[in-house]
Order: structure tokens, then sequence, then C-alpha cells
């Protein structure tokens, strides 16, 4: 129990710390760890009255959570208490995470509580106030240059960041942070810490009311489109400057010259005065206008050089289709562009042209490839086949990464794991001009650690490639487009408000002002489908084959949706914690594996009947039609199965899978297209990009992937440009099952996806329908059906589909068609915006009916309400009488009644450490799928190290400092584990250690793993 006095005694913030006084409780490593706990959403259960605060945060064991407790004495002092066993300090990382869960849920006043603007201010201000630091470094006490950085990166990369305050009470102020260069508010979480900072002196009114003393000339985002160059004026400004800065600027302080190049003549005559200041803000602000223009002129020139070039690109070995010109000169003329043309239609050909014309006449003098590891050979003998140039591909340990880097060529390639280790290397040594991203969809999630870091990257040029720009929602867009040009989709917090539809809690049903969308992007994306080179590509056929499952099957799956779907009733009521969302996932895998084999899941039994349905297929196809196959399965398990029923009908087979080390997945391609012996390529999603199987002319699809992507580069594995044979797909889908249900929502997905992609859409709204946002909810909850029926049998020609012959159910319901609930729903927001345009802040779905939020409601607006409630029920609300509302939380009449909460049937726990070691085992596997090797390693061998715990009984985690001599000196001699299992933690150990681990030995490890870590307590 810990004494602590109160950082704030006014009634019902007792609990309200900022970040200084946070830091004071605790080391700075604790600190950093207890908000690395509340960003990742460890704490919930947060309760609170006028005296104390009870909160539970989730642990490493995910089934006992730990109690937080804090109170006031009557002496104004604070005790806080935790059920943890860290009691080395007197804060645990636990009781930080609390508090700064708790500074997030107060209420910061009325005032701030209003439009998306002002809740995006507010969002920086309460981060700016607990989670930065900050410094003065020179100027006056309020008025200088600070040095802010953050607790917790956000960016992952530790950063210091000059903020210039030039005004205390207007947004007025300058940070060099990225954020404040794109969020377009004036200010960031950086000004808003150093501001509170300020507001803590004594004598911060005399220096509000004071304002600054000197003239300045900065850049305001007041304006409600682009931003504006203004001055503030002062009354001692010396004669001579008023009349040079009245002869630039209006009495409003408005610049009014023109940009750029009024400005940089103003510059030139204040040059070396000491009496105003002209901000680095307004500076780069002309600067990026000037280099606009130039770009301007210089894209038009470019594209009319390589449009007139008849195909053939100097310095280029190969002849282009127009298309594919066209692209050369998108990619060239921008300079900085995102190539999102369907799989198959040649980019790495594309963008290899659009980079040989820059080095030839734009000074490009090298270009950096990053792509997925299993590609980097490939992009390097397709650079040597096209060009005279030649290509280093990085890799090996960081010693001779080193040299690679300092190497006389003008391409180098590399993965995007070694982005991570290689970053200031990349920028101090290599200094790339281009940057080519392949398959960037890696990159669609901003908040990850390889997203960030490719961010950092500083070139001139940018190429960005990938056949999915958007996979599962808006944000992938708008992750990618940052690395093209920040400024096209604005800062986050717009563009979710611009093109989002939210229910009453903030979950996303739905998006609108898709064309509004459509038109940002089209200046710097250009999207071409396949129906570009559909008379060069042969017949699709589209079979599905509809499997019944096993009794085994049946009840595993069930088992694991009944599991999924008790969490899921949880996450009615409030997000879920990573514990919680952990299991939700591997309940929903356990369930979509069970749909394949009940061998995937327990590990024993043999069969099932979707491999005698693949056993029918290859006696059909190889055996006596002597045709090449590919089988797809998300499990390298499953894989290993169809090999062994392949070779037991005599065919040669190829099997591809993450273990197979990159240089080696060319000779696995040669094998299969050139060896008449070999006719089944198998292959894990590992195999899903970078593969041309044009000698197959049939796939096997064993399962359905989540995304709808990675189904489309399944298929264009074999039906792409250089097949001139009729190609058949099949299906293999389990009755009855989950993996049904994926296979339905997929398609919500292709429908967002062309709406925004294709610029030929005509959608302004999609999937706002209610049963968009509930569907895995009531999936989940279904009751069991006893599927009685045989395998269905169903051929059918492509269907006529934007994405070029996608796959489509005929059987059973059709999900895919939009209800009539739905369209009334879809038309009725379309309505809205017609009739509200820009005043909408946000639209929400609530209790049946849309919930519209305005600037400001009069009486004409109610009345356009009450015309549009024909069809679906509409309520106009403002902002603030919003906020007002929601802070009745359940008592609220704009919130639903929260959801009973309904426990778990208990059941004997499995001890903590087999879990433990589960969890880290199952989320290795996920990350070697995605390669990621570091993190991979790392937590492989702290599932052995879990493992071994639970073996010897141990009450604490066996650590890695205690493990060497732990294991020859008791856990050998007392039989808890045998000496190969001792020699493979040791090397998992000696490994992680090492700077860069081969593939074969990381795969090595990951089985030591597997045989370590039982399946069954």
């Amino acid at each position: 129990m810990a004494q602590l006095q109160s950082a704030n005694n006014s009634k019902g913030r007792v609990f309200l710390y900022d970040g200084e006084q946070i830091r004071s409780l605790a080391s700075r490593d604790t600190v950093a760890k207890g908000l690395k706990a509340f960003n990742e959403n460890r704490v919930f259960d947060l309760e609170w009255s006028e005296g104390s605060v009870m909160a539970r945060v989730d642990g490493s064991d995910p089934e006992r959570p730990y109690t937080v407790e804090l109170k006031t004495r009557k002496d104004g002092e604070l005790e806080a208490a935790c059920s943890c066993p860290y009691d080395r300090e007197p804060i645990c990382k636990h009781v930080i995470a609390v508090l700064y869960a708790y500074a997030a849920q107060v209420s910061e006043g009325d005032a701030l509580q209003g439009s998306a603007v002002e809740e995006a201010v507010r969002e920086r201000r309460k981060k700016g106030r607990t989670e930065v630091r900050v410094k003065p470094v020179f100027g006056d006490p309020c008025f200088g240059v600070w040095h802010a950085s953050s607790i917790v990166s956000t960016t992952h990369w530790k950063q210091v960041y000059q903020v210039h305050i030039r005004a205390l009470d207007e947004r007025k102020n300058y940070c060099t942070c990225p954020d404040w260069a794109t969020n377009q508010l004036g200010t960031c979480k950086h000004i808003e810490a150093v501001l509170h900072e300020i507001s803590k002196r004594s004598d911060y009114e005399q220096w509000r009311r004071r304002g600054p003393q000197f003239p300045f000339v900065y850049l305001s985002w007041d304006a409600s489109t682009d931003p504006v160059i203004r001055l503030h004026r002062t009354m001692n400004m010396e004669a001579d400057v008023v009349e040079i800065l009245d002869s630039f600027f209006d009495r409003g302080g408005n610049f009014k010259g023109e940009l750029p190049n009024d400005f940089f003549r103003l510059n030139d005559l204040l040059y070396g005065r000491d009496d105003v200041h002209i901000g680095e803000d307004a500076k780069g602000y002309a600067q990026r206008c000037s280099e606009d223009a130039l770009q301007r002129l210089r894209a038009r020139e470019i594209e009319q050089a390589i449009r007139g070039s008849n195909g053939t690109i100097p310095g280029v070995r190969a002849r282009l289709y127009p298309y594919q010109v066209e692209g050369v000169a998108f990619l060239a003329s921008r300079g900085r562009a995102l190539l999102a043309d369907d799989m198959g239609l040649g980019k790495t050909l594309q963008a290899i042209c659009a980079a040989t014309w820059l080095v030839e006449h734009s000074g490009v003098k090298r270009a950096l490839v990053v792509c997925p590891a299993s590609l980097k050979h490939q992009w390097a003998r397709e650079i040597e086949k096209f060009t005279s140039h030649k290509a280093s591909v990085i890799q090996g340990n960081a010693e001779s990464r080193q040299v690679q880097y300092r190497a006389d060529t003008t391409f180098f390639v590399i993965n995007y794991e070694l982005v991570l280790r290689d970053l200031s290397v990349i920028n101090e040594i290599l200094r790339p001009d281009l940057l080519v991203l392949d398959e960037a969809q890696r990159i669609k999630n901003w908040q990850t650690k390889i997203a960030s870091t490719i961010k950092l990257i500083a070139s001139r040029y940018a190429f960005v490639l990938t056949g999915t720009p958007l996979e599962n929602r808006l944000e992938d867009l708008y992750s990618l487009l940052q690395v093209v040009d920040p400024r096209v989709l604005g800062p986050l917090w717009r563009y979710l408000n611009d093109f989002h539809v939210t229910d009453e809690r903030g979950k996303v049903i739905g998006y609108r002002n898709l064309s509004e969308l459509r038109r940002r992007i089209a200046p710097v994306m250009l999207r071409r489908d396949r129906r570009l080179v559909s008379d060069q590509l042969p017949e699709r056929t589209e079979v599905r084959l509809d499997i019944p499952m096993s009794p085994k099957q049946r009840g595993l799956h069930n088992g694991a949706m009944s599991a999924a779907g008790q969490i899921a009733r949880i996450a009615k009521r409030r997000p879920l914690t990573p514990s919680e969302q952990n299991r939700l996932i591997a309940a929903l895998q356990e369930a979509r594996m069970a749909c394949n084999a009940a061998g995937l899941v327990d590990k024993e039994t043999e069969g099932s009947p979707k491999l005698d349905e693949v056993a029918n297929l290859l006696e059909d196809l190889c055996v006596q039609g002597n045709q090449k196959v590919v089988v797809f399965s998300q499990w390298e398990l499953m894989t290993q199965m169809v090999e062994t029923l392949a070779q037991r009908l005599g065919l040669g087979t190829v099997r591809l899978h993450g273990g197979v080390p990159t240089s080696r997945r060319g000779e696995l391609m040669d094998r299969f297209r050139e060896d008449a012996a070999i006719q089944v390529f198998i292959s894990t999603d590992a195999g899903g990009v970078g593969l041309n199987l044009q000698s197959a002319t049939v796939l096997i699809n064993l399962d359905i992937p989540w995304n709808p992507a990675v189904l489309d580069q399944r298929i264009a594995r074999i039906h792409r440009l250089g097949q001139n044979r009729p190609v058949q797909i099949f299906l293999l889908l389990a009755e009855d099952s989950y993996e049904q249900q994926v296979f339905g929502l997929i398609r919500t997905k292709r429908h967002l996806f062309d709406n925004v992609v294709d610029p030929k859409a005509t959608e302004d709204v999609v999937g706002v329908s209610k049963r968009m946002l509930e569907n895995l909810i009531d999936d989940l909850n279904r009751q069991d059906k006893s599927p009685d029926s045989k395998a269905r049998k169903t051929t059918e020609p492509p269907s006529e589909s934007k994405a070029g012959g996608e796959i489509c159910a005929r059987s059973g319901e059709d999900v895919c068609t939009e209800s009539d609930d739905d369209l009334k729903v879809r038309k009725n927001i379309e309505a809205i915006q017609e009739a509200f345009g820009p005043r909408i802040e946000r639209i929400l779905g609530a209790g049946g009916g849309l919930l519209v939020v305005l600037d400001a409601v009069g009486d004409a607006d109610e009345e356009t309400a009450r015309l549009l409630s024909e069809m679906v029920p509409v309520a106009l609300i403002d902002p603030r009488t919003l906020m007002g509302l929601e802070r009745l939380g359940t008592a609220s009449p704009v919130r639903d009644a929260a959801v009973l909460f309904e426990p778990e049937q208990k059941t004997t726990p499995e001890p903590r450490f087999l879990v433990l070691a589960r969890e880290k085992l199952e989320a290795a596997e996920l990350l070697l799928e995605r390669d990621c090797a570091l993190s991979t390693l790392e937590l492989l061998v702290s599932a052995m190290l879990a493992a071994v715990s639970h073996k010897a009984g141990m009450s604490e985690l066996l650590g890695r400092e205690q493990a060497c001599v732990w294991i020859y000196s008791e856990a050998i001699p007392q039989g808890w584990l045998t000496p190969d299992q001792g020699a493979a933690l040791l090397r998992a150990m000696s490994l992680a250690a090492a700077p860069e681990v081969p593939d074969n030995l990381l795969f090595e490890v990951l089985q030591d793993a597997r045989n370590l870590i039982p399946q069954t307590a």
C-alpha cells in the first residue's frame, strides 16, 4: 500500500495527474510500461466515485487480471493498492495504467467538447498533459523554443522535436513533428504539453495577457480548406518594417501576395533582421508551393515523352502494352504515386521502367526496393533482365549488410523486416533518391512498427505498388497514401469523420462520401483491373464444393464457436482486453481449422472429407487427365497431409511454406514448371505472392482466407498474363460452418474495395446495414444446425465482376444481396448528405434509426429531418448536446442499454504457464506467416521458457539468466527435460541473441517449440 499526495483536490478530480506528476510516482521504466499497458487497452471495468477508483488490469495470466484500488484519505493523501506481486516499487505499472485510463475518461469541460476539430484538439491536449516530456531550450520563460518527446512513442522510434511557442491562448505555435505537419489543427500533443507546463507558472496570467512582444509570420490552419500565411502584428514595430509588411499583408494579417514568388521576395527583404521573425512553418509551406508548381510542369513534359515512346522505353529491354506505358508515365511524371493495378498486370515491370526513366532523366542515383523476403531475388532478376543496371540484394549479418549498402550499383533490394534493423544505415549511408514498396499492403496498418519505420525513409521519389490498396478498412488506404503524400487525404481525424458512419458506440458500420474520396485519390493513384487484358486471358471456370464435416470436426468446430460466442458477448458491453482478443482469435482460428480437418486441431485424427474430395480431384485431374494442379491452404500441417495423399497416388509434388528459405523458392517453381513428373504444387499463403505458376491449369483452395485479397492472389498465380489454357478454380467449403460465413463476409469487403479504388464506381455509401455490424456476433450466437445433406457440386462461369471474375456462391442464403432495410438505410444516408452537406459532423446508427450530428440545429433542419424520416427514423442533434447526453452513460437516450455479462461456464482452468506458452507459440506462428523473423524468435523463446516452467511445476516464470544453469543442474537430472529438449532451449536462446538468423534455423526452433509444448494439459 503506497501513500501519495493527491494530485488535484477539486471535487471529482482527485486522481487526475498530469505527466510530470505521474512521472514523480515511479521510475521512468515503470511509467513507460504503465502507459504502454493503457495504450494496449489492458485496463477495464474502471469505476470511480468521489473518493475512490477501482479497475482491473490485464496481466500475463489472461485468467487472473490484477485489481487496482485508489482511495483518498481525510488528510488528502492517496492510497494505491494492486493485487500484483510486483512490490519492488511503491507504485507498479498497473497503478500507472489505471491513472492514465482515469485521466482519459474524465471530462475536461464543455468548452472543449463539440465539433470534430475540437475533439481532435482535445485528444492532443489530453495526451500532451500526460504522455510527453518537455524542457526549455532558449527564449523567454514562456515564448521560445522547447524540446519535447513522448514517453512511449507511437511511431516506435524515439524522437525529440522542437516546439516554437509564439502564443499562449491561440493556435499560432509550431512543432517539427509529423503530426503538426499533417493534422491541420495548428497544434499537436507536444505543443499542448509545453503549454500545460507553462500554465503551471505562478505568473502565467501576466504572460498570457502580455502576449508575444515581437511580430512574426506563421502558417495558420484556421481556414476551412488550405492553410494561410498570416502576420501577427505588435505595437512596437519599426516604421520601415511596418511599411514592408503592409505591402504583403492585409489588415486582417492575411498574406495577399502571390505564392510562392512574393513570399520569397518578402523573405529577401527581411533577411538578417531580428525584429521580425518568419516562421519555419511559413517558409516550408511556400517551399512546398514552389515544388508543387515545378512538379506540375515536369509532369506534363515527362508524360508526353513517355507516351510518345511507342511502347519502347530507353534503357529497357521490353516492349510494353499501351496500358503499361500509361502506368510508367503515371509513376515517372508524378514522382510519388500509388500503382494499384490488379494482380498479373505487370506492376513490377512498370515500376522498373519508371525507375529507369528517372535514373536516365531526373538524376536518380540510388533506388531502394522494399518487398517481401520471398520476392527479393525475383526483383533482382527482373531488374537485370530488363535493364543494364545491377541489383544488390541486401542480406546476411549486420556487418556484411553495411558493405552491401556501399555497393556501386543503382538498385538495392531489401525485405520489410530488415528495414526495421537498418533504418539509420539506409538514411545515413544509402540515402535513396527513389523508394519502391512492393506488396505495399504490408504497411496497411499505420500503427505497426514496420509501417511507421517505412515512413521514416527519406526519399525524393516513391512508388507504392499493391493490387490491394484497401483490404479491410478505409484506414488501409490512408496508411499507403501517407507514404505517397500525406496531404492528399489530410489528417486521420478528418478522414475518419468525412467518410465513416458509426453506431452510437463509435463502431464503424459503413462508409460515405466515397465519390469525394475517389476524387481526392485520383491524382496520385492509378488502378486498372484484369478486364484490360481479358482478351489475352483464357476462360476461367469456378467450382464450389460444399463438403460435410465429420462428427469429430463438427464437435471441435461447435466447441470453438461457443467459446468465441462467450467472448463476443463481452465485446457488446465493453472493449476486449488483449488476452480476450487473443482468445477470440484463437477460437475462430480453431473453428476454421476444424473445417479442414480435425487433425489440425487435435494433432491426432487422420483424414477428413475435404482430403477425400482432394484425392478424388487429383485422381481425375492428374492421374487420369495428366494436368498440373496447385493446392493452397493457410495451414502448413494441411499441406503436409495433402503431400502425403498425393504421394500415395504416385504423383510427384513440391511443397512451399514459410520454412522454405527464400533462396530455394525459385528452384521449386522451376521444378514444377520444367519436370513433367511433378504434377502438384502445394503451398501455404507464403506462396500467395510472387509466384508465376502458369504451367498449372487447376487451382484447389482448401480453405477461405479472411482477406479476399489473399484469395485473389492465390487465383492470380495461375490465371495471369502468360497463361494460354482454360483454368479451373475449385473452392472447398465446409457445410453449415463458420467458413461459409467468412465466405459471405469477404463479398462485403470486395464491395467496399470496388467502390473506393475503381474510378468508374458510382456508389457514394456502402455497408451501412446494422447486419454488417452484428453479423459476426449473430454468427457466434446462432443455434447449431445438424447438417445431413451431401456435398453439392455446382459448376458455373465467372460472374461479371470488376475484379475480373470473382467467385460467387449460388447455394444457400445469398448474403451479398442488399435487403430492403439495408437499401432504405443507404438511401437515407445519401439523402442526408444531399440535404446537409459539409455541416455534418458525424452520422450515427442508433436504436434502429440514424442520429445526425450537425454543427448547429435550427427549425428548418428539424423540418428537413421530418421529411427524411419517411423511410428510416432520423434525428438531429448538435455536438455539445450529444456530448452532454453521452456523459450520462447507460442512462443516456442515445445509448443502448448495457448488455448483461453472461459468465462463462466454470471449468477447471489450465495451468497458467501452459496457457501462456500456447498463446506465445500461436502468436509466433502468425508472425512467421508475415515474415517477422526477429519478433518470432523472441516469442518462441518465451513460449519455451513458459513450457519448461509448467513442466517443472514452478510458481514463478523461469528467466533466461537462470535457464542455462538450471537446465543441467535440475531439469535434466529431475527428468523434467530430456537432454535433447534442454539443448533445444539453449540453442533457441543463443539464436535470439544473434543479429541475423537463417530461415532454416528459425523453423527448427519453431519445431522444437511445438515438440516441447503439450497440446493438452
